[in-house]
C-alpha cells in the first residue's frame, strides 16, 4: 500500500458498525517530534482498565469530522492538548482489527503527525484514556509496543521521516 495525500482530504470512508462486515473507522496517529539527536516518539499509554499498551493517538472518526485530518487533529487535541503547529501525513496503511477490550471491529488508517521542536512530555496535558506519556527515540519506541501491526506502522513511518530528510 501506499500514501495517498489525496485520502486525509477527501470525503470520509463509511464510518461502520463495529462489526466485522461493517468496522467502525478510526485512525491512528505516530506522533513524531525532530529534536538535535534525530526523531522521537510521543507515545501514550492506555489506562489499565482499557488495555494498559502504549500507542500513538487514535480514536473514532466522527460524522462531524470534515475528513481524516480532521480526525486526528481532533483526537490529537482531546488526547493530549496539542493543537498548534501539527502537521498530518498518510502512511499508506489501512488495518483492521478486534479491539482487545471492546470486541469490536475496527478498520483504522495509519497516519504521521509531525509535531513542534518545542513539544516535550511536559507539553502533554493527557486525557482520561491515558495514564502516562514518554517521548522516546524511535528505537526505545519500539520496545514499548505490543502489537505486531504497530510495528509496520512504525516502519512506515520511518520511511516517511527519511524521505523528509
Amino acid at each position: 500500500m501506499s500514501a495517498d495525500p489525496a485520502l486525509l482530504d477527501g470525503p470520509l470512508p463509511p464510518l461502520g458498525r463495529g462489526t466485522r462486515e461493517e468496522p467502525r473507522l478510526t485512525v491512528e496517529s505516530w506522533m513524531a517530534v525532530p529534536g538535535a539527536d534525530g526523531w522521537q516518539l510521543l507515545l501514550l499509554r492506555r489506562t489499565p482498565a482499557s488495555g494498559g499498551f502504549w500507542q500513538g493517538c487514535s480514536g473514532r472518526v466522527e460524522a462531524f469530522d470534515a475528513s481524516l485530518r480532521a480526525a486526528a487533529l481532533r483526537e490529537i487535541r482531546e488526547e493530549t492538548g496539542l493543537a498548534d503547529g501539527v502537521e498530518i501525513f498518510d502512511l499508506g496503511l489501512w488495518l483492521e482489527f478486534r479491539g482487545p477490550i471492546s470486541g469490536a471491529w475496527f478498520r483504522k488508517r495509519s497516519l504521521a503527525a509531525l509535531l513542534p521542536t518545542h513539544v516535550r512530555e511536559a507539553s502533554v496535558t493527557l486525557s482520561d484514556e491515558h495514564d502516562a506519556v514518554e517521548l522516546l527515540p524511535l528505537d526505545r519506541a519500539r520496545e514499548r509496543l505490543r502489537f505486531r501491526p504497530c510495528l509496520d506502522e512504525l516502519d512506515a513511518l520511518e520511511r516517511l521521516l527519511a524521505a523528509r530528510a
